[in-house]
């Protein structure tokens, strides 16, 4: 039995901190009330507070969770993909993986589109946790760049989360119903300006 009810309270946790990162998208810092986040993850203010002590807390839950996941899908691209690529699978298989409301909430651009909203609830103070729980995301990347020096890696990896973000809020800012092909399309045509930009830096004399 203990096992079933610890389930069930990680499930709880997961679904209160996932109400409240889609609360923050949607409305952002203002509209994140312990109210509005308990009524959407369906559970009580007092059952809110028995899970987190501040809104901090469940969306630092929820980038946490995020992470994992990213990291997980980076393992399952392939071998030999560069970070460019390697990036692009993640975004593209993912995309196809799970319904287009999902993808809102479990895309690149959702972890920095929170981290934006954990800074107006914070301040300055929120820079310093925020680099620690993306940096396993940000070292898993950088493994893709062994040739590359460190400053040249972390250049790198900083460039291929922009594609990304920049991609994927151009995608979510269309109209809805979404067409997950569309998404795609911008993602390739993001990192093929790159590569394109690069392969012209390569030809001048």
């Amino acid at each position: 039995m203990s096992g079933l009810r610890e389930t069930k309270k990680a499930a709880t946790r997961a679904q209160i901190a996932r109400a409240a990162a889609r609360l923050a998208l949607d409305q952002g810092a203002e509209g994140l009330t312990v109210a509005a986040v308990s009524e959407a993850a369906g559970v009580s203010a007092r059952t809110f507070h028995n899970y987190f002590a501040a809104m901090d807390e469940a969306l630092r839950e929820f980038l946490v969770t995020r992470v994992a996941d990213l990291i997980g899908r980076l393992r399952q691209a392939p071998a030999e993909a560069t970070l460019f690529e390697a990036v692009e699978w993640v975004l593209i298989t993912g995309l196809w993986e799970t319904g287009d409301d999902d993808n809102a909430l479990d895309s690149f651009a959702t972890l920095f589109r929170l981290s934006d909203v954990l800074h107006t609830l914070q301040g300055a103070a929120a820079w310093g946790q925020l680099d620690e729980q993306l940096r396993p995301l940000f070292e898993k990347l950088a493994n893709r760049t062994s040739h590359l020096s460190p400053f040249e890696s972390r250049v790198a990896v900083k460039v291929a989360v922009t594609i990304a973000q920049t991609a994927l809020e151009s995608y979510y800012a269309l109209p809805a119903p979404r067409d997950p092909g569309e998404a795609e399309q911008l993602i390739r045509r993001a990192f093929d300006m790159v590569r394109l930009s690069d392969q012209g830096s390569a030809e001048r004399p």
